[in-house]
Formats: structure tokens, C-alpha cells, sequence
């Protein structure tokens, strides 16, 4: 597999979360067992944090310490009002930061501040390899219809098109995305592509509701084709039971593997169908392959790939 970054750097901006070595906060301030953040820092809807403001709204924190079955140490934080760490203190999303609210986050000002802040920030570029010539992107989530999650700090989860799907599908004429609101299932149809006459349904990675759009990937379908784990994501999704649903999908290793199994049959496809070959000088997939081949397929090809 080749890099496709260059100088290995991640630029500023929102980045993809890993989902594997974060701490919670809770046993960042020392109330609790160390314990891993199962959630993204989508702290207002987890179990743990749900319990804790309990636990605290109960009298129940005794000299900064949980009850038994959760106690490891003593949290001087939470003795003193001037030493309460903001829980995105604590996340490291921002250096400096009290917490003057009790943890009471869901009524917090600031809180709001920084959730709706993540939405307006710009994306950082993703770190990608490439797997028997089409690009992956890492601490992505792909699902068997090719499109990608990304989950991000807060939880939410960003969604677009893997450049599988692009390639061989793409340039479109058109992109429909769902409306603001909408519920997205996971596995179902959750936007559309649009080539000429010919139209296409893509199944959602993700369970949840749409809290924004691309109105870049709406105004500028190319961008979709040319930059698909960058500027050209189509959506974000506030999740619901996201450790479940994203157990569904492949990330990493699985991921590299299910590429190289979805790049085998398209290759026999092609060969069988029109005696050509997939890949360019250099090992990069051809661009627009559909329109190169059109004796594949469209029907053919979305009921095989985008499993539609």
C-alpha cells in the first residue's frame, strides 16, 4: 500500500476520532476507575456521565470520590469549585477551562458554544492509503455499500461516498442528500446519485438524525468525485446506539481486506465484459470506469456494489 500524505501531518481543523485511546473524563478527574470514552465525548448521552450526574446530584460523591463499585482515587477537582476541569478540558479540546456549572453540561452556554463550533470548523484533510489502486481513508468506518462514517469529537458522525463508489460510479450530475431533521437507518437508502438519465440509491453507514449538509457536494457534484473523504462529504448525523451500529462495519484491517475482495470482482468483471483493465500506469484505478464501460452495467453495478 502507498501513502498518499506526504509530510504525515494532520492539519487543523475537525478530525476523525480514535475510538480506541481515549480516556473518559470522569476517570480523567480521578472519580472513577481509569475507563475508556465509549462515546466520542458525547458525554450528554452516555450511560457513564448520565450516572455520575446522578451520583453527584445525589450527595453521592463522597471527598471527590464515587460510590464503591466506582471509586479508585481521591478528585480534588470536584472538591473545589475553582479546580472543577471543563469536561472538554479534560477531553483535551480546549487547554484551558473551569467548569462554573456544576457538570451540569446540558444547560451550559459554553458547552453549546463548542458543539455548535465543531459543526462550523473546517475538515482536516484525512491520511489515505491506497488498496489495489483505490484510496482508503484511516480511522474511517466503511460500510458493505461503500459508503464511509467518520465519527468525530462529540459524537457525531460524518458520512460521504468511499472513492470506490466514486470512481466507478462518478462524475454525477447530481447529489441528493436528506433533508435537515431526517432519521437515517442503518442500511437503508440515505442519499441518491445522479448520472445523466441513470440514478443510483446508497444505503446509510449510520443510524440517526441529519444536524447538517455539504452545500458544497450540492452546488459542486464534481466534488464528490474529486476529493471524496475531504471537501466532498455529503452529511453529518447526530447517532443514535452508535458502538452497536458501528460494529457493522468495517474499519482498519477489515476494511483493507474487503476493498481488495470488492476490487477482485470488479476486475473480473471488467475482464470478462470488455478485455480491458481496471488499474492505470501506477496502480491507480481509472476514474469515470463507468462511463469508459458502460456495457457493465448500471443496474448491474449498484445491485453488486452499493447493494441497492
Amino acid at each position: 500500500m502507498k501513502s498518499l500524505n506526504q509530510n504525515g501531518k494532520a492539519s487543523a481543523g475537525v478530525t476523525a476520532f480514535d475510538m480506541s485511546s481515549h480516556a473518559c473524563v470522569w476517570s480523567k478527574a480521578g472519580v472513577i476507575k481509569p475507563t475508556r470514552c465509549i462515546n466520542a465525548f458525547d458525554c450528554l448521552n452516555c450511560t457513564i456521565y448520565k450516572r455520575m450526574k446522578q451520583v453527584v446530584a445525589d450527595g453521592k460523591l463522597k471527598e471527590g470520590r464515587a460510590p464503591a463499585d466506582w471509586r479508585v482515587a481521591e478528585a480534588r477537582e470536584l472538591r473545589d469549585p475553582f479546580q472543577m476541569k471543563c469536561r472538554h478540558m479534560l477531553s483535551g479540546r480546549v487547554s484551558y477551562k473551569y467548569c462554573i456549572n456544576e457538570y451540569d453540561c446540558d444547560h451550559c452556554a459554553y458547552n453549546q458554544m463548542i458543539e455548535d463550533e465543531v459543526l462550523a470548523e473546517q475538515l482536516s484533510r484525512s491520511h489515505q492509503t491506497v488498496v489495489s489502486g483505490f484510496a482508503l481513508a484511516a480511522n474511517y468506518y466503511y460500510h458493505i455499500g461503500h459508503a464511509w462514517a467518520r465519527v468525530e469529537y462529540g459524537g457525531r458522525v460524518r458520512i460521504g461516498l468511499d472513492d470506490f463508489a466514486a470512481r466507478l460510479f462518478g462524475p454525477f450530475a447530481q447529489v441528493d442528500l436528506p433533508r435537515m431533521g431526517l432519521v437515517l437507518r442503518q442500511g437503508e437508502p440515505g442519499f441518491g446519485l445522479v448520472r445523466a438519465d441513470l440514478r443510483a440509491e446508497c444505503l446509510s453507514p449510520v443510524e440517526g438524525v441529519v444536524v447538517a449538509l455539504n452545500p458544497k457536494v450540492s452546488d459542486q457534484p464534481d466534488s464528490l468525485t474529486a476529493a471524496p473523504y475531504d471537501d466532498g462529504w455529503l452529511m453529518v448525523v447526530e447517532p443514535v446506539k452508535l458502538l452497536i451500529r458501528l460494529r457493522n462495519l468495517f474499519f482498519e484491517d477489515e476494511s483493507r481486506v474487503w476493498l481488495e475482495d470488492e476490487t477482485e470482482r470488479l476486475t473480473g468483471m471488467v475482464a470478462e465484459d470488455t478485455g480491458m483493465q481496471l488499474a492505470a500506469t501506477g496502480g491507480r484505478a481509472l476514474p469515470d470506469i463507468f462511463g469508459r464501460m458502460p456495457e457493465l452495467g448500471w443496474k448491474r453495478l449498484t445491485q453488486t456494489f452499493l447493494r441497492t
